[in-house]
């Protein structure tokens, strides 16, 4: 077939499952390989070196951030951003102070008690 065919409201019928990438598929094979639309994704994507790009703002507890987004809304481990509000614990404790190294560190309680003596 060298130009498009009208098919004048007609459909293809009786198409045999696929065996290379150029070739037709039907309805059915293509919502069963493709069933992305309103659907749930289970398992894993191997991207194989690529990555997601393009991504809006999140509306939703489950949705993907933009690394932009993380770095602006969460705090980074390795201390590379810095905490913009007060920090509510919820009555909770901080546990594993290291002792302080400079004058802008917190303080352990064991430190503050070998300090208190020293006074």
């Amino acid at each position: 077939m060298a130009k498009d065919s009208n098919m004048d409201g007609n459909h293809v019928s009786y198409l045999r499952a696929p065996e290379q990438n150029h070739h037709a598929v039907t309805k059915g094979y293509a919502d069963m390989k493709l069933s992305l639309l309103g659907g749930d994704m289970r398992g894993g994507i191997a991207m194989s070196r690529n990555r997601i790009s393009h991504l809006g703002e999140p509306l939703h507890g489950n949705d993907a951030l933009r690394l932009s987004s993380a770095n602006d809304y969460y705090l980074r481990r390795d201390g590379a951003s810095w905490m913009r509000a007060d920090l509510s614990l919820g009555g909770q404790r901080i546990r594993g102070v290291a002792n302080p190294q400079t004058d802008q560190d917190g303080v352990n309680y064991e430190h503050f008690k070998i300090q208190q003596q020293v006074f």
